[in-house]
């Protein structure tokens, strides 16, 4: 009861602070653009905004007193919006340094298990005598893919970097990069685990072809933030940041 009654007063106070000059008039609305990143946010074939990360966004924002108005859309076209001055949301991005250049973030909103390694079950000998990320960087006879443009977490990037530098990498997405390895372009990739099992059913493919496991080294998963445009106000960020606090400690509605 208690915590109930904080969430009603911080929701009250959030909704009282303007979200910005040119706040549409049916009230604060903002938009918000995703990816095609099953299970975290994605479109049904009916057309609806669905995902875990997408629903748990969607509270935060109804707590903060924000009306959100989902678009998918491209990840080169969600960057060139950050770089613009209109204001705009989207969900679930890892914070780099480079990033903040032209970006801010909010609190974390999720953190990912660690990656893990995906192959394919005829490659299983492979890993009789590699058991660490270390030890695949090191062992240039096996193809690791990597997408051109994607942060795997600043740790694992640059172990990448030290160990492969100017390594080809792939232009595309990670449905298609699981294509790819389904095809034997390369002998694995790096994933998170939550992401595996919609990544082959994406593709249409038996989830029997595929091994994976996880790696001693692997840092703990990443952090996954709303990223918000320069024309997002710092008072919003503050609401959403308040907002992220009180949805962590509160049955979140489905």
């Amino acid at each position: 009861m208690r915590i109930a009654f904080r969430l009603l007063a911080l929701v009250l106070c959030l909704m009282a602070v303007p979200l910005s000059a040119s706040a549409n008039e049916d009230g604060d609305t903002l938009l918000v653009v995703y990816l095609e990143f099953p299970p975290y946010y994605y479109t049904t074939s009916t057309g609806r905004p669905e995902g875990f990360l997408l629903r748990k966004t969607a509270n935060i924002l109804r707590v903060a007193g924000i009306k959100p108005r989902f678009q998918s859309m491209p990840a080169k076209r969600i960057l060139q919006l950050m770089h613009s001055e209109e204001p705009v949301c989207s969900i679930g991005w890892f914070k780099t340094p480079q990033r903040e250049q032209y970006a801010q973030f909010s609190r974390p909103i999720y953190q990912n298990k660690p990656l893990e390694v995906l192959y394919l079950i005829n490659n299983n000998d492979i890993w009789d005598s590699t058991h660490t990320l270390a030890g695949i960087l090191a062992d240039h006879s096996i193809s690791l893919g990597v997408l051109e443009g994607y942060s795997l977490g600043a740790p694992v990037d640059e172990a990448i970097a030290r160990a492969r530098p100017g390594m080809a990498r792939v232009n595309g997405d990670y449905a298609q990069l699981v294509r790819m390895l389904a095809m034997e372009r390369f002998d694995c990739i790096l994933v998170a685990p939550e992401e595996k099992d919609s990544l082959i059913r994406v593709n249409g493919l038996p989830a029997d072809i595929f091994g994976s496991r996880a790696l001693p080294d692997i840092p703990s998963g990443n952090m996954r933030h709303l990223m918000f445009s320069r024309g997002v106000p710092a008072s919003v960020i503050e609401r959403v940041n308040q907002a992220i606090k009180a949805v962590d400690t509160v049955d979140i509605p489905r």
